[in-house]
């Protein structure tokens, strides 16, 4: 059965082949699981992301920056929960105050006293007015558009071509999507990226090129008094890593205020990323609403919505059917398990001086990797984010989205 699958890769020649051989043999225990579970569970996972031909791995412990799977092959972890990970598998610290914490209980559906210290340590980190807590990165952006809505009283949205937030419906367009449905470069068209999304929500969202505000200004001289929201990744981290050039941020900042259209910053990947901040901070731009998760919990599953106050202070429970509040709810809302993992996370783990040595061993990587392509006469640059890194194969800088289907 899997002894077919090869076939797909002979194009890619000898070595390919035998590293696919490799994987067919050491990972039986992978396999079997995957062909049991796969007739109850689609494809055999619960993220679309982590399946793929002809099985996934399936693993069992993790430690430190390493991870062993069903086969006790042991790895070393690269991916770290698509970058929730950056304290690390099982950190001594955190194993020890969750420990404490399950003892006391993992879901009160009450508030918890550890809110009082660590709301202060959020805003303070973060620079923010008030903030809400939810689970996940996708709740964290559907809340926050729903913010946006309320505060302007309109519905269109403008996203950046290539970039995700998420599987929220109105941001599950033009993630990556296919260069003949795409449009012009220029003027990018909303691109549906999932079966079940109404076709309404295609025509409440722009789609912009990054690192151009030509396109955003004329969207935005056609229809800018319809715009709730600009929603974008400071840094751009779905298509490898592609940095903002000649103040890009700083000159949506001021169309935005123009347009009295609210500036999202979806920080789920980007903050903490680069120390213990927001990408907003770092480049010294003021954004209405940020979104933060990933890194912040540790590993844990949370979220924040934070924000200007006028904005965030329209959530709350409804007086009135005409005087109603922006509704933002969760059974596992602030749970006191995740609050403690973000708590210890912010406050013991993930200081300033914890990342000087990951920095630095980030910027080791991208020497040697550039040495090695030099040396190889190969056409390509790395572009590091903080502790993250991206190969981009191209002889020159990419700018946007359609630049990295170039190097395709």
């Amino acid at each position: 059965m899997y002894e077919a699958y090869l076939a797909d890769y002979e194009d890619l020649g000898p070595k390919v082949i035998d590293e696919v051989k490799k994987y067919l043999s050491r990972t039986s225990g992978s396999r079997e699981i995957f062909e049991k579970v796969s007739d109850y569970i689609p494809y055999g996972v619960n993220s679309n992301q982590r399946y793929y031909p002809p099985y996934p791995l399936y693993f069992k412990n993790a430690k430190g920056s390493r991870i062993w799977d069903v086969d006790d092959n042991e790895y070393l972890d690269f991916n770290m929960g698509y970058g929730a990970l950056i304290v690390g598998h099982a950190h001594p610290i955190l194993v020890k105050e969750l420990k404490k914490q399950v003892e006391k209980g993992i879901l009160y559906t009450y508030p918890h006293e550890l809110l009082c210290e660590l709301s202060e340590l959020v805003v303070d980190l973060f620079d923010i007015d008030m903030f809400r807590i939810s689970n996940s990165g996708s709740e964290a952006i559907m809340f926050a558009i729903r913010l946006a809505r309320a505060y302007t009283g309109r519905d269109v949205i403008i996203k950046v071509e290539g970039t995700y937030h998420g599987t929220y419906d109105h941001v599950l367009i033009s993630t990556w999507p296919y260069r003949g449905l795409a449009g012009p470069r220029k003027m990018p068209v909303s691109v549906l990226e999932s079966m079940g999304v109404p076709d309404v929500v295609e025509d409440l969202v722009r789609i912009v090129p990054y690192n151009d505000t030509e396109t955003l200004e004329d969207i935005l001289d056609e229809e800018g008094d319809d715009v709730a929201a600009l929603i974008i990744e400071p840094v751009m981290m779905n298509a490898g890593i592609i940095k903002p050039m000649n103040n890009y941020l700083k000159r949506i900042r001021k169309l935005t205020k123009e347009y009295d259209i609210v500036l999202i910053f979806d920080e789920i990947k980007t903050g903490m990323r680069n120390g213990p901040r927001t990408a907003a901070q770092e480049y010294r731009v003021d954004p209405d609403i940020i979104t933060l998760a990933k890194a912040v919990g540790g590993g844990a599953p949370i979220s924040i919505i934070g924000g200007k106050e006028e904005i965030m202070s329209l959530i709350g429970p409804s007086e009135s059917m005409r005087e109603r509040g922006v509704v933002h709810a969760g059974t596992y809302n602030a749970n006191p398990f995740s609050l403690r993992s973000l708590y210890v996370t912010l406050k013991e783990i993930l200081t300033r001086e914890a990342y000087k040595p990951l920095i630095k061993f980030n910027s080791m990587l991208k020497n040697a990797y550039e040495e090695m392509f030099k040396q190889y006469d190969i056409e390509a640059y790395v572009e590091t984010y903080g502790v993250s890194g991206a190969i981009i194969f191209s002889k020159h800088k990419v700018k946007n989205f359609r630049e990295i289907l170039d190097t395709n």
